[in-house]
């Protein structure tokens, strides 16, 4: 939650002042407050409890009027504890004991935004303490993304191991460099040497088998001859 408090609102004083029948015994403070959409906010104000003991409190949606309690009451305390709320929403998590009486409102939406009124209810005419602030609630923020552009290179071999160049191709959210593998082409021609030296071996036993056949040919004739 992103909260900033600015003094000095002086339009809503002035009318909180004038509003008020005494001026010598109310005392009317403003701030700003600014919330976040779907977050919780809290409007904090404390008085003087110390001095003027524990004190009924209401919290309004407004100005606070010139008598009476708050108008569009949203929750109220009888000095020491909560006595009523117009929503769960609404809570003082602060300790009343000691005259804290911050306003926490909770999973804030646009339409929570505008002046709200805190009034301490002190005994006699026309000295009661007013407080007012006004509520302006901005949407959350929704994170951005963004994807960064790496190029990717791609280096195919053959089997003759004649370079082509490279291939350039764009890829997103990460970049490499892939090549093939020279493994590949080794192999290849390791298993081309093996199938060529295995033909040679079965040419060569062929023929040496075809010249023995030959040679026992030979002879035969020769011993016909010389019979």
């Amino acid at each position: 939650m992103e909260t900033r408090c600015i003094s000095g609102w002086f339009l809503l004083c002035l009318l909180s002042v004038l509003t008020s029948s005494s001026l010598s015994f109310s005392v009317s403070e403003c701030s700003q407050i600014i919330g976040i959409e779907g977050q919780n906010v809290t409007l904090p104000f404390k008085y003087d409890a110390k001095s003027h003991g524990l004190q009924h409190i209401c919290w309004g949606k407004g100005i606070i009027p010139s008598s009476g309690g708050c108008d569009n009451e949203i929750i109220s305390t009888d000095g020491s504890e909560v006595t009523r709320r117009s929503s769960v929403r609404y809570q003082l998590l602060g300790e009343l004991k000691t005259g804290d009486v911050t306003l926490t409102i909770s999973n804030i939406t646009e339409k929570d935004s505008g002046t709200y009124g805190c009034r301490v209810q002190y005994v006699g005419w026309f000295n009661d303490e007013k407080y007012h602030v006004s509520l302006t609630i901005e949407k959350a923020r929704v994170p951005t993304t963004s994807q960064t552009s790496a190029n990717v290179t791609i280096t195919p071999q053959t089997m003759d191991n004649h370079d082509h160049g490279p291939v350039t191709t764009t890829s997103t959210e990460y970049s490499s460099t892939l090549y093939y593998s020279e493994s590949k082409s080794e192999t290849r021609g390791h298993n081309l040497a093996v199938i060529l030296g295995s033909i040679l071996l079965v040419l060569t036993g062929v023929g040496i088998v075809s010249v023995l056949v030959m040679r026992k040919r030979w002879e035969r004739v020769a011993m016909v001859l010389q019979m």
